[in-house]
């Protein structure tokens, strides 16, 4: 008897082989797409790592397409060249400053680094896929040093933390202070002659655009010519800034009254030398003017281990560098010499440039005339004193800006 129905078996078969397919294809949707997720981030934290080395190499004045090359290759994305649409066949590494496209497109404080990668597929050939293509990219921001005014640009700065008395004025001549305040950092507040800023004597008046103290302020009635509104106590301490670090190479030569820069050892400057000339002096030993001595110097940095007199008999004109990496420094004691510095002027002397001296005394006795230091004077401690008119007259242009950290983030 013959049967009916017509056979289902090819029906069954067909059924199967597009169950196959259909299985191959979510394996390889699941393999494959798991591989492809998994190079992308991959790819995603080199160019993170990348863009980052690109733009350290950037603020270090190195060749950053050199430096993010390196480091993507370093991750296994090997390109030979950054400009190039495809340098091999696989990976394409692409290093640009400033970014060509994004939010921070033609913004010069930014690298962008983008990473092309082909990822080939296992499962996915079944269906006529052979490779898929990851594009990643990061973006970092290269912030360049800068440079600012030491100590938010006050004229007169007292480092000591905790000391009385850290700035005091007295004597009976007149004080005046222009261009900048008077910053005392320390928080010395017990009362009476216990004070940050001290005075006690009203036969002269110190002039000044502001005075703060984190401590106290103490003085007599008619002793400060300042703004009553800018005589302010409580004020935040100051942070220190990057301290400079000027050196001498070589050894200071005489020639004459001419003295060449370097490094010295004794009494400075030696007996006979009128006139120094441009660079930078390191002393090792006190830096001493008597009466009747003269010197002069510009572009002169004078980096003294000992201690600074300078007598008001003598006639002294130097002034700072105008450019270069210590631009505005003309007097440094470093860190940890807690020597004296005491300048005493005169009416045919003048002083452009910073005295710097974080951890010394320094006591200005009278300048004279109306040219006075242009300074800024930074000390441990400030006396201002003497029996004749003291002017100090500040210009950020002419003293030392210390240079803020350059930075790298990444921001993209």
């Amino acid at each position: 008897m013959k049967n009916k129905f017509p056979s289902e078996s090819g029906q069954a078969i067909i059924m199967i082989a597009l169950a196959v397919v259909a299985l191959v294809a979510l394996t390889a949707l699941a393999v494959d797409g798991g591989n492809v997720y998994a190079e992308r981030r991959r790819a995603q934290n080199a160019a993170d790592t990348t863009v980052l080395d690109a733009a350290l190499a950037k603020v270090r004045g190195q060749n950053m397409y050199t430096e993010g090359l390196a480091r993507a290759a370093s991750n296994h994305y090997v390109d030979s060249d950054p400009a190039a649409g495809q340098s091999t066949p696989e990976v394409n590494v692409e290093i640009y400053n400033p970014p060509i496209s994004g939010p921070y497109t033609g913004h010069a404080e930014y690298v962008q680094a983008i990473i092309t990668a082909k990822v080939p597929t296992y499962f996915g050939r079944v269906i006529g896929i052979t490779e898929v293509t990851n594009k990643v990219e990061a973006v970092a921001r290269a912030k360049p040093p800068v440079f600012n005014p030491m100590f938010f640009g006050n004229a007169i700065v007292g480092l000591s933390p905790n000391e009385c008395k850290a700035i005091v004025y007295q004597g009976n001549a007149n004080t005046t202070v222009t261009g900048g305040g008077i910053y005392v950092n320390s928080n010395c507040s017990g009362g009476g002659n216990q004070a940050a800023f001290f005075n006690n004597s009203s036969s002269a008046q110190l002039t000044a655009p502001c005075l703060q103290a984190v401590g106290a302020i103490q003085y007599e009635p008619g002793a400060i010519n300042i703004p009553t509104g800018c005589i302010i106590t409580g004020a935040p301490p100051l942070p220190p800034p990057v301290y400079p670090n000027p050196t001498c190479s070589g050894s200071a030569v005489q020639n004459g009254n001419i003295l060449s820069p370097g490094n010295f050892s004794g009494t400075f400057p030696p007996a006979g030398v009128t006139q120094l000339e441009p660079g930078v002096y390191c002393v090792d030993g006190n830096f001493r003017l008597n009466a009747t001595d003269v010197l002069n110097g510009s572009e002169v940095i004078i980096r003294v281990s000992g201690d600074v007199r300078w007598s008001g008999g003598a006639t002294i004109n130097l002034s700072a560098p105008t450019s270069g990496p210590f631009e505005g420094l003309l007097l440094f004691l470093p860190e940890g010499n807690t020597n004296e510095v005491e300048i005493n002027g005169n009416s045919g002397s003048t002083f452009t440039g910073t005295i710097l001296a974080p951890s010394a005394s320094v006591t200005i006795n009278g300048t004279g005339g109306v040219t006075g230091l242009n300074s800024q004077v930074i000390g441990y401690t400030v006396n201002l004193s003497g029996t004749s008119n003291t002017t100090i007259n500040y210009n950020a242009g002419q003293n030392y800006q210390a240079p803020e950290n350059p930075a790298v983030q990444l921001v993209q």
